[in-house]
This record gives structure tokens, sequence and C-alpha cells, in this order.
């Protein structure tokens, strides 16, 4: 999953880049990715969303079991604590392809494409949140 969320930037940028092919000329060769490459970073991108929304989510669980409240907006609740360890070592970035904020009561999932979702992954049908990343 992680080599998959890494090479996704990697595989779209090569998506119609028009690179100059090695022959003389001066023609050049547009690349394309085929069907299955463009499925895999698709599913690549859900599966990381899904992965990042469920981490924020433990972390969540996490802080109201340590406090027996919520954690407050923003993302210094589970990056920092001044008392030990931190609940997450980073705040997930799925950017360009998702965002995950947490308004002090809702974890919100924006895609890049398509609505948001809150407090879920989002759905299939119509494609929001994760699966519209």
């Amino acid at each position: 999953m992680i080599l998959g969320i890494m090479m996704a930037p990697s595989i779209e940028s090569l998506t119609g880049t028009g690179l100059p092919s090695s022959g003389t000329g001066g023609s050049s060769t547009t690349l394309s990715m085929p069907t299955g490459a463009v499925d895999i970073v698709a599913q690549a991108q859900i599966s990381a969303c899904e992965a990042d929304f469920s981490s924020v989510e433990t972390a969540i669980v996490t802080y109201y079991s340590d406090n027996g409240k919520p954690p407050g907006a923003g993302t210094t609740w589970a990056t920092s604590n001044p008392n030990g360890a931190p609940i997450m070592q980073s705040w997930p970035s799925g950017a360009p392809y998702f965002t995950l904020v947490w308004s002090g009561t809702v974890l919100t999932v924006t895609p890049r494409c398509g609505p948001a979702s809150t407090d879920s992954i989002g759905t299939k049908t119509p494609r929001t949140s994760c699966y519209a990343a």
C-alpha cells in the first residue's frame, strides 16, 4: 500500500506528458497509462484514504479514552504531547488526492474531486470522499 501511495504521483505525472521520442525528426510520443494501471493508481489512492481515516479515528478514540473528552479541533492534539509520546507521529496527508480535517466533533474527508463526507470514508455509488479521491 505504501509503495502504491508513493508511486501514484509518479505514474499520474506520466499520463499524457508528451515526452519526446528517442528518434530524430522532432516528433514526440505521448505516453498513456493502460486502463489497468489507472485502476491500480485509483485503488491505491482509495486504500491510502481508508487507512488514513482509520488511523485518525483510532487516534480520536485513544485521545478520548486517555482524557475523558474528545480532542479539540486541528491536529496538534494528535501530533504533540508534553507529557510523553504523541498519539500519531504526523497527521496523514493524502494531498493532492484527499484531506482529512478534524473539527473537534466531526472528521471530514474531502476528495480532490467529488463530494466530501463526514464521519465516514464515503460511498462507492455515488462516489464520495475516499472513493472520489
